[in-house]
């Protein structure tokens, strides 16, 4: 990708962003230098909630730990060697009440946030206008190929929000988007979306490995554990790895600890019944196995009822399982694609009941400096229809209820455009999803017509105040065991309705 110039930046940007661009594509989100200390295989049962219990064997009895075979290995981080059993204990009890439950989803590389959330009130949309001559989205619906701006519900007119990432024909052909979660804007029942206009931190730092470190931390300190790393050490568990998950090849630094265990799942698969010396094309054996399943014994041959019983959970879980890793995906999630199989594990994950508290998500590449609506609009599509879907798939799962979705980029962009994209800014757009979020604008847009000195909007919400909302209505516990320098100035209102 070819840098656009950095002639119109502040001084003080112009060598910091031309250093961090050359490898801005790589994540910073992911703790690399962090090795493994096991790798725990997760049964097929655990998906199901182990309905006949936790196996009790040792962990070097693989074959009776994993009678059903396993649907993945989690890497587990921050923590000695672990008793699988006793692990999943844990995450069985820990899942049985219905918990707060955490998904913290990261778009690499500084997403455009006044691509998304458009000012149409005349004397900013004039401003935005004159910044963003070629990029600026016109007001109205969208017409073929061209995007455009429909205004948002409960702003008074004064927003609109960019039409890929609505629902409908010429959008994201897709019957559920942001625009389906944000409801009427009121706060009120099905208005399930929390919109920060400008979250950042002061002053703000336009360097990609900077910025994540600070996101990831909740620190502007060199903090070496993640902020919910720090709220696992004080109040999560010790023996389940499970209550955090990157879906990732390695954990992220968001839930690095000290010493609670955490894990990291690539994905799910390898889930289903094998017959020796038959194809696939002329024998299905997990079907088979599935009918199988549907007929029950004499009443007075429990082992048979339940081996059947637990074959049919098997089937079960295959069949979803199989929706991730082959592409089926369910209604809504656009097919294969990487961030519908990531967040189709994570709600596998959150209604397992083995104890998932927290997900961590990494996905797309933002970092627009050319070409922007090329890149940007396909993956606004993507993200709008995926995040309705993921709220359907955990809605049919009976614990959307429990599950809160934040997602979040490490800066905004510039206010200004340049040749065909935007530069690294400040004050990003992140939103909350849920339906016991109080919906509707939070914070305040600080205004496209009065920039801070160096282009950029100004910061109105600390990123640490959306954290400490987070911990102290959502997750539970004490902020200031977490957050170091807080209170933090609160967010207007409370975060959940």
């Amino acid at each position: 990708m070819s840098e656009a110039p950095f002639e119109h930046l502040h001084p003080d940007d112009a060598e910091r962003i031309a250093v961090s661009c050359a490898d801005c594509a790589r994540s910073d989100s992911a703790a690399d230098e962090l090795t493994p200390v096991d790798h725990m295989p997760i049964p097929v049962e655990a998906l199901a909630g182990f309905p006949d219990g936790v196996p009790q064997v040792t962990r070097h009895n693989r074959r009776n730990f994993l009678r059903n075979g396993a649907v993945g290995v989690a890497a587990v981080y921050g923590a000695s060697r672990i008793d699988w059993m006793r692990a999943f204990e844990a995450g069985v009890a820990e899942g049985a009440p219905a918990n707060s439950q955490l998904v913290m989803i990261f778009l690499n590389g500084g997403m455009d946030g006044l691509d998304v959330l458009i000012p149409h009130e005349a004397g900013e949309y004039a401003a935005y206008q004159t910044a963003r001559p070629g990029l600026g989205r016109p007001i109205g619906p969208a017409t073929g190929t061209a995007s455009g701006s429909v205004a948002l519900a409960g702003t008074g007119g004064a927003f609109g929000l960019a039409t890929p990432v609505l629902a409908g024909a010429n959008n994201n052909d897709a019957t559920g988007g942001l625009d389906t979660l944000w409801g009427d804007g009121s706060g009120g029942v099905g208005s399930d979306l929390a919109l920060f206009p400008a979250v950042d931190y002061t002053p703000p730092n336009l360097s990609h490995f900077d910025s994540r470190r600070y996101w990831f931390t909740g620190s502007l300190e060199n903090e070496q554990t993640g902020w919910l790393g720090r709220w696992l050490d004080t109040y999560g568990s010790k023996e389940n790895p499970l209550q955090a998950v990157s879906i990732s090849g390695s954990v992220s630094r968001q839930i690095v600890t000290r010493g609670a265990p955490v894990a990291a799942i690539r994905g799910l698969g390898n889930v289903g019944f094998q017959l020796t010396g038959a194809s696939s094309s002329q024998v299905d054996p997990t079907g088979e196995i599935g009918t199988l399943s549907g007929v029950l014994a004499a009443p007075a041959n429990d082992a048979l009822n339940r081996s059947r019983t637990s074959y049919g959970q098997t089937v079960d879980v295959a069949r979803k399982v199989a929706g991730i890793t082959q592409g089926a995906a369910p209604p809504g999630y656009p097919a294969n694609n990487s961030l519908s199989q990531r967040l189709q594990t994570a709600a596998a994950l959150l209604g397992a009941g083995i104890g998932t508290r927290i997900v961590t998500i990494d996905w797309g590449s933002f970092d627009t400096h050319g070409n922007q609506r090329a890149a940007l609009d396909p993956q606004l599509r993507v993200l709008s229809a995926a995040l309705a879907a993921f709220r359907d798939d955990l809605t049919a799962r009976g614990i959307e209820q429990n599950v809160l979705t934040v997602v979040f980029s490490e800066f905004g962009r510039r206010i200004k455009e340049n040749s065909s994209g935007t530069d690294h800014g400040a004050a990003g757009l992140v939103w909350v999803m849920g339906s016991a979020v109080r919906g509707g604008m939070r914070g305040d847009h600080p205004g496209v017509a009065k920039p801070d000195n160096r282009g950029n909007l100004q910061v109105t919400t600390d990123f640490r105040s959306v954290y400490q909302s987070l911990i102290a209505e959502w997750l539970g516990g004490d902020p200031g065991q977490i957050l170091k320098g807080s209170p933090f100035p609160a967010i207007s209102g409370a975060l959940l309705g």
